[in-house]
């Protein structure tokens, strides 16, 4: 295998760089000259990649979130019924995001603090995108006659702010230290809001 292959490329490289370096430094002492020498390039290729210091670290979070989307769409083609793939894939969305920020959960309040306003922006357009895979197995769920969903994308945005309270951006600290008590209120949610979608058997009395 030819050696150019195995480098990663240098975009890829800087974000990496990034989540090291928020677990380390933090945000705001993480300067451009250490994510260069983190990821072993020149300042100036920095710069290539990214306009500032701040799309730097909203690209990271992006990252995450096109990672957790295509888990959710194995997810969502995996076996099981829609209602067992739904609850997979609340259970993700907010464990997933959870695992990716486990590194610098400590530092994470001081970077929500400083981008709040580009990242609130964002996302939005990372909760539709949820919402609209989510979407798709409702529908699913709804032709199998298993669920109750007169309105898929407002079902689907539901089922996002469902979970929203779970997710890293709304914990704190302490709570992000806990898998296990957030995995365990992921489920509790995902179970709550589905057995409202279930269709139940009409009686014949």
């Amino acid at each position: 295998m030819p050696e150019a292959t195995l480098i990663k490329p240098t975009r890829e490289a800087i974000l990496d760089a990034t989540d090291r370096l928020l677990g380390r430094l933090g945000y705001q002492k993480t300067t451009i000259d250490d994510l260069a020498r983190e990821a072993g390039v020149a300042r100036r290729t920095v710069y290539l990649h990214f306009p500032t210091k701040e799309e730097i670290f909203l690209c990271s979070i992006d990252r995450v979130v096109d990672r957790l989307l295509a888990k959710l769409k194995e997810l969502a083609s995996s076996g099981g019924t829609p209602a067992d793939r739904l609850r997979r894939m609340l259970l993700e969305r907010v464990l997933f995001r959870f695992d990716s920020v486990r590194a610098y959960h400590g530092s994470l309040d001081e970077l929500l603090s400083v981008l709040r306003p580009a990242y609130l922006r964002r996302r939005e357009r990372y909760f539709r995108a949820e919402a609209e895979v989510l979407a798709g197995v409702l529908a699913e769920g709804v032709r199998a006659g298993e669920l109750d969903a007169a309105d898929l994308q407002s079902t689907a945005r539901a089922l996002v702010t469902a979970t929203n309270a779970l997710i890293p951006a709304s914990l704190s600290v302490a709570e992000l230290g806990s898998r296990e008590s957030v995995e365990q209120e992921a489920a509790r949610v995902a179970d709550l809001v589905l057995r409202g979608l279930l269709l139940r058997p009409r009686s014949n009395a």
